[in-house]
């Protein structure tokens, strides 16, 4: 499950960037891990159609009325563009990541 260790990777990776305060890090870090997750789901549910790229991924995710709404609005947070002055939309991009991953984990063993 190569997927699973894209995700980890880009989760460390955020993780040490937040030890050393770059916020823009932290963010890329979150959003390619949550699209690597998103990849993975739409590879084994190919009705469920994202986007091609992660930031697509995102904003298709939260689009999709039938996901709960936590998981919507991380999507939200986390495609957003930073605002004129350079801020996030996203305050805790690791934790919006999280809520992502988990969702897809949750979708992906359901059918198990």
């Amino acid at each position: 499950m190569a997927w699973i260790d894209d995700v980890e990777r880009e989760l460390d990776r955020a993780r040490a960037a937040k030890t050393a305060g770059n916020n823009g890090q932290v963010r890329t870090s979150a959003r390619r891990a949550a699209g690597y997750a998103l990849t993975e789901l739409q590879r084994r549910f190919p009705d469920r159609k994202y986007g091609v790229d992660f930031v697509r991924q995102l904003r298709g995710l939260m689009e999709d009325r039938s996901v709960a709404v936590e998981v919507r609005g991380a999507a939200e947070r986390l495609q957003a563009r930073l605002s004129a002055d350079f801020a996030s939309a996203s305050t805790n991009p690791l934790e919006d990541a999280r809520v992502i991953i988990a969702f897809v984990h949750k979708e992906l063993h359901r059918t198990l």
